[in-house]
């Protein structure tokens, strides 16, 4: 670095002392040590720092934003997670109400209507016997063409319901002997009326069963302990068993009512 000769440092101050004012220094004052550098440093003009420049802001653009990914709360997080039902499950609990419903009226008992003899009885009575008989089992004694089921009739015709069944089973035609006669009791002869019966093979073995109780029981008066093997009580407990002894009576050959006797559910064993 060139040292600054004495004199001019001199000139410099005192020009700077007429310009403030004051009085010139001696010329013999030399300035302290650290004054020139000071000096120097106080005539040199003081920069600018210059601040940085700021990043100029993006540009809009038409792109759309990238979403955020959504962070599924616990619940749905769980539910997520959760096994699927299989494919082949799913008609099987389409059908699970369906079999609901069907085990609901399994268990229960059925209507009352469906056990019970007179009901149906009469239900069968009244649409194939009552235009002949009368719905009071009259029959020719108050103005019917059938023969008389009340007063004791039919009890006194057929001992053996099983008797009856064979009789309305099977009709004229088919329930009487060579001679004409039916019945196991009193017997009766297909020649009394002209008007002849038809048989009745058409009805269930229930409905056979439930209108020989109802006309034996309820219109003729008769009483459940008359017939041990075939009787209201019996039908309410086990209609199956009733019907079953109908069928082992449909299947005896026409033309011979005194087979009946041999059969295992015949009063007479």
């Amino acid at each position: 670095m060139t040292e600054i000769p004495e004199h001019l440092l001199k000139r410099a101050a005192a020009a700077r002392a007429a310009k403030a004012g004051g009085e010139a220094p001696a010329d013999d004052a030399a300035p302290a040590a650290g004054d020139a550098p000071a000096a120097a440093a106080s005539d040199a003009p003081s920069a600018a720092v210059e601040k940085p420049k700021a990043a100029p802001a993006p540009l809009p653009t038409l792109d759309e934003a990238e979403a955020a990914p959504v962070v599924d709360i616990p619940v749905v997080a769980a539910a997520k997670a959760r096994k699927r039902i299989p494919y082949w499950a799913a008609p099987v609990l389409a059908l699970l109400p369906l079999w609901g419903i069907i085990y609901v009226f399994s268990v229960q008992p059925p209507p009352a209507g469906e056990t019970d003899p007179f009901v149906i009885g009469k239900e069968v009575y009244t649409a194939n016997c009552a235009g002949c008989h009368l719905p009071s089992g009259a029959g020719v004694a108050s103005g019917g063409t059938g023969q008389q089921l009340n007063d004791g009739h039919v009890l006194a015709t057929f001992n053996d319901p099983l008797a009856q069944v064979y009789w309305e089973h099977f009709g004229t035609d088919g329930g009487a002997r060579a001679d004409g006669t039916y019945g196991d009791g009193t017997q009766r002869n297909i020649n009394d009326l002209s008007n002849n019966m038809g048989g009745f093979d058409s009805l269930s073995p229930e409905e056979m069963a439930a209108v020989v109780i109802y006309i034996r029981e309820e219109i003729d008066g008769g009483d459940p302990a008359d017939d041990p093997n075939f009787n209201s009580e019996l039908f309410k407990a086990d209609p199956g068993a009733m019907a079953a002894l109908v069928e082992e009576v449909a299947a005896l050959d026409p033309g011979n009512p005194d087979a009946v006797k041999d059969l295992e559910g015949a009063e007479s064993n």
